[in-house]
């Protein structure tokens, strides 16, 4: 399928490009789209593909808290990968669109009120021929509304959303500013609610099409038409005022000549926002912000799982925005048809931004059109580069499935950079993820669909890089189809995935991607304890740092919080350097953490069989200004310690003192190991028990944190 990118230039206006890319797959919570109507925003759109590279820079420049990460970035992973991640932000492909209708083609188990067939509205989803639109932002199109109608859903959620934050009563007196596509939505709704509507804007052509439309009072200009407004009130001036245009703070001084005192001023969307204080004072003015569809706006729980906000407390949510209006579309209180002044087929979208771009004044809304009704092919595969004929004894052809920042900052450059490997496939859970990192990392083929990889005879390895609670059902079906497994920790997250893992084929290599065990100064430690006797005392420190409540780690639909999710990093370690596996855990948390998930602060003592002891602090409470990891390792008469990978310390015999200037964990030593197991050069270091070992550790501890007592570790493996 043909979907719609932009991607940034140097000094002008970003290029637009129709691409090939994988099809979305449908999930229980979902429906898929076949594209009929989509519509380009002139003011969103606009000003993305309007911006360039220097924009970027000098916005960059002048935010502290990039600038800031940019030089931890440079800090913790040198001058080469900051280069290559802040290019690709500069470069990256960018989907384009918001708003759309078509067939529903495929519809989730969890989907009420929508069978296949039926036209379906839809927000949040860019310009392609097959739509992947979440439970929450599809609804079902009215009869006789038209996809060409019901395109504007998004658009006219935005318009519904700022009339309900102006607060409106029938009889009010309004001043609406700007006359764009919101703006005349925003138009026709006030009026609809019994306001009377003074609109205003610089084009001769939109007051044309606003009165087309039934605006009573539309007119151009803006000393004028404030002239007016205070003649039509007794100089009282308006209830309220929408502005519905790149705020600045002429506008706002502007709105606030035409504003009564205490009046209310309402902003549409977003922008730089300069007060006029002294203005506000003198008329005890209101200001509020109007952003985007309504309740449920960037919030995952809602948008992405699924989960609504119940009716009595939350009357007009996105979804119910939609619905209501495409049923005043329906009733004929809301005229659509008249707003879309251009329509473009999905391969000339080009043109219709050129349009966009050079001459705005002679456009409004431009639709693109696809066929909707004619079923597009969907292969389980995008080819890309030429696929090369290799077989295991020279290059180990992989499928990676994932590709989030981590995979992207460590293994693909890896295995790109690799005369071990090939990348066979390139797995992503969106199309532009597939096809864009596909291309960048040398895969012969991109798709959105993992169980292609399990029929790929091509394929003798899955790399799986997804996030965590998809990692053991991932794994067990590369295991199940005779696939090797290298699998991102953790490689489970509970005690069912476990068992279930050990019951896969086992003469397959599954790897978990303990990282640390391969770093040079990691393997030095391990050296220097071969030949020491008695018991170990170990103790890792991970100053591990805050993460936003937003953040995936800490959502219980995506992952199993960071004690299982990153913690069993440096269990892990502690089984490797102690040589055996820990019998008893002891753990505390700081703070009162009510969910598993949302513990991120703990200690954790490990007793072993031989006497050894390990503790584990993992804090988010620190700074990224301290050190992130320290070890230090007690043992017969030596001390070691390693600090952030970047200095080792040894005392006792022969005393070591070992800096690098390059932070090297071990990465690109754990995938070179991989290629040699599976190929039979080497023999495994981490076997499908470790993962599951380390997997055991954590839940322990986490058990030992719920009850308070020191809990005997359960062991599935001998």
């Amino acid at each position: 399928m043909k979907q719609v990118f932009m991607q940034k230039n140097v000094l002008r206006a970003a290029a637009v490009h129709a691409e090939e890319v994988p099809a979305p797959r449908c999930n229980s919570s979902s429906v898929l789209v076949a594209n009929c109507h989509s519509i380009i925003s002139p003011g969103t759109e606009s000003t993305a593909v309007g911006s360039s590279k220097r924009d970027m820079v000098v916005k960059a420049i002048g935010d502290k808290e990039i600038r800031d990460s940019v030089v931890d970035m440079l800090v913790q992973d040198g001058v080469q990968k900051t280069s290559e991640r802040v290019q690709y932000e500069m470069t990256k492909w960018t989907p384009l669109g918001y708003s759309g209708a078509g067939i529903a083609i495929e519809v989730g188990s969890d989907i009420s009120g929508i069978r296949q067939g039926d036209l379906v509205a839809y927000a949040g989803q860019g310009h392609a021929e097959i739509i992947h639109a979440s439970k929450r932002l599809c609804v079902p199109v009215p009869p006789g509304v038209t996809s060409r109608e019901a395109c504007l859903v998004a658009i006219g959620s935005i318009a519904l959303q700022a009339v309900r934050r102006s607060q409106v009563s029938v009889g009010d007196t309004v001043a609406l500013i700007g006359l764009g596509l919101v703006g005349q939505l925003v138009a026709q709704l006030l009026q609809n609610a019994g306001v009377r509507v003074f609109a205003t804007d610089l084009l001769q052509s939109r007051v044309d099409i606003a009165k087309q439309c039934g605006v009573e009072d539309a007119r151009i200009g803006s000393e004028s038409a404030t002239r007016a407004i205070l003649d039509a009130t007794r100089g009282m001036g308006v209830d309220g005022v929408v502005i519905c245009a790149a705020t600045s703070n002429p506008l706002l001084q502007l709105a606030c000549k035409m504003a009564r005192e205490r009046g209310r001023i309402t902003i549409v969307g977003g922008g730089p926002i300069e007060v006029p204080r002294h203005d506000f004072y003198m008329k005890e003015l209101d200001l509020v912000i109007s952003r985007s569809y309504g309740p449920g706006r960037y919030d995952t729980s809602y948008e992405e799982s699924g989960i609504d906000y119940p009716y009595a407390y939350v009357r007009w949510t996105e979804q119910r925005n939609m619905e209501e209006f495409l049923r005043l579309i329906q009733t004929g209180k809301v005229k659509a048809a008249p707003l879309i002044t251009h329509e473009f087929e999905l391969e000339e979208a080009n043109a219709g931004y050129a349009l966009l771009m050079e001459r705005p004044n002679d456009c409004l809304g431009i639709a693109l059109k696809y066929d909707g009704h004619q079923p597009v092919e969907s292969p389980p595969y995008i080819g890309l580069t030429p696929a090369t004929d290799t077989v295991s004894g020279s290059r180990l052809r992989v499928a990676a499935i994932g590709c989030g920042a981590f995979a992207r900052q460590f293994h693909l450059p890896n295995i790109k950079a690799s005369n071990q490997y090939s990348l066979e496939a390139l797995v992503a859970s969106t199309a532009q993820s597939a096809k864009e990192f596909g291309n960048l990392y040398g895969a012969s083929k991109c798709s959105t669909d993992a169980s292609s990889v399990w029929q790929d005879e091509r394929v003798d390895a899955a790399m799986i890089f997804t996030r965590d609670l998809t990692h053991a059902t991932f794994a067990e079906a590369a295991l199940v189809s005779g696939k090797h497994v290298f699998c991102e920790k953790p490689l489970a997250v509970n005690r069912d995935e476990c068992l279930r893992l050990l019951a896969t084929p086992s003469n397959l290599v599954c790897m978990t991607g303990f990282n640390r065990r391969f770093a040079p100064m990691m393997q030095t430690v391990k050296s220097l304890l071969e030949d020491k006797q008695g018991p170990k005392q170990i103790t890792y420190r991970v100053n591990a740092g805050s993460l936003p409540a937003t953040s995936w780690v800490l959502d219980p639909g995506q992952s199993a919080g960071r004690i299982v999710g990153e913690a069993c990093h440096f269990v892990d370690l502690f089984r490797w350097l102690v040589g055996c596996d820990p019998t008893r855990v002891s753990a505390i948390t700081t703070g009162t953490a009510e969910a598993v998930h949302a513990i991120q602060d703990v200690t954790a003592t490990f007793e072993f069989p031989d006497g050894s002891t390990a503790v584990l602090v993992y804090s988010s409470l620190g700074t990224s200004k301290f050190g992130k990891e320290r070890l230090e390792v007690f043992a017969g008469g030596t001390a070691i310690a390693i600090d952030d990978f970047r200095s080792l310390t040894v005392r006792g015999g022969s005393d070591k003192d070992v800096k690098h200037r390059r932070i090297d964990k071990g990465h690109g030593q754990e995938l070179k190991h991989f290629a040699d197991v599976v190929q039979g050069k080497s023999k495994p270091s981490i076997q499908l028990r470790d993962g599951i070992q380390a997997t055991m550790c954590c839940l322990a501890i986490l058990e030992s944190i719920r009850t308070r007592t020191p809990i005997d570790v359960e062991f599935l493996v001998t």
